[in-house]
């Protein structure tokens, strides 16, 4: 989706995140993953080994954590949509999580 028609569910951005981070190898979902996710759910990117499958006869590895920060907006953002698992993002909501990551990662 693009020019203003983005709608994405909050939990997409979630799981797309934890995707993105686990196919990057990544520790921690962090923000610049959230606003991968974002791209990618809103047709801005092509996923980019996002939903590579993992073989289940290769190492087992340990959970993904979130970071900190990313944790907290997180739980804010779910409180601010009325903690609904279907919860909806409109193209200002999604603007404005946006900026709200990218001062995560430049702080």
């Amino acid at each position: 989706m693009s020019g203003g028609d983005e709608a994405v569910r909050f939990l997409d951005v979630l799981t797309t995140a934890s995707s993105v981070a686990h196919a990057r190898r990544a520790e921690a979902v962090s923000a610049a993953h959230m606003l991968e996710a974002i791209d990618v759910l809103t047709g801005a990117s092509e996923p980019d080994g996002a939903d590579a499958p993992v073989s289940p006869l290769g190492h087992r590895r340990a959970e993904l954590s979130v970071e900190p920060s990313v944790r907290d907006l997180t739980q804010r953002w779910f409180a601010r949509l009325g903690s609904a698992p279907d919860a909806v993002l409109g193209a200002a909501e999604l603007g404005e999580l946006r900026a709200e990551l990218e001062s995560l990662i430049r702080s």
